[in-house]
């Protein structure tokens, strides 16, 4: 049976740097999926030995200063965009309020991916420990707009939804 993570009913929680607001779907040693408020200008946690990746969800988007002056520009809506978690780095709004999927995963030990799919064209997503899949738009049987699906058995149809299929795979040790 697949479970569903209600996203509305989430604990809101503070970011490890206590700097802005977060909710965890789900998170394990070495991993982490959750939502993010970005509510205004910020500096993000200090992530290293993490890879993330990070998926706008509502807002105009934003500007991560990265290290070595490096800049990160998101603004188009459910797009993963990858990074490595390694600070200091600072979020500069575009626009106003944002929310964000991120997606945070310890190396050597852990890899992700996320992919954004279309029910009306979507593959046969095996099931697995640590897959997920939140919704983004439309329905999914009894799930709504940001539910997540703990994908343990095939799925094979999600209607008009699109969705973050999240997979998270631990790597073996060297």
């Amino acid at each position: 049976m697949t479970a569903i993570m209600r996203g509305a009913t989430l604990p809101v929680s503070l970011w490890a740097n206590q700097a802005g607001r977060k909710a965890d779907i789900a998170a394990g040693e070495g991993w982490l999926i959750g939502f993010a408020w970005l509510d205004h200008d910020a500096p993000f946690s200090d992530y290293r030995g993490f890879d993330r990746t990070i998926t706008l969800l509502e807002g105009t988007g934003f500007a991560l200063e990265l290290p070595a002056g490096r800049t990160l520009t998101v603004r188009e809506h459910n797009k993963p965009t990858a990074f490595d978690g390694a600070g200091p780095m600072a979020c500069r709004l575009l626009g106003g309020p944002c929310r964000v999927l991120n997606v945070i995963t310890a190396w050597p030990g852990y890899a992700h991916t996320v992919q954004i799919l279309s029910g009306t064209a979507l593959p046969t997503i095996a099931p697995g420990p640590l897959v997920f899949a939140v919704i983004l738009r439309g329905r999914v049987g009894d799930a709504g707009l940001l539910d997540t699906l703990h994908l343990t058995e095939p799925m094979t149809e999600a209607g008009d939804a699109v969705l973050a299929v999240i997979r998270i795979e631990q790597e073996p040790a060297p």
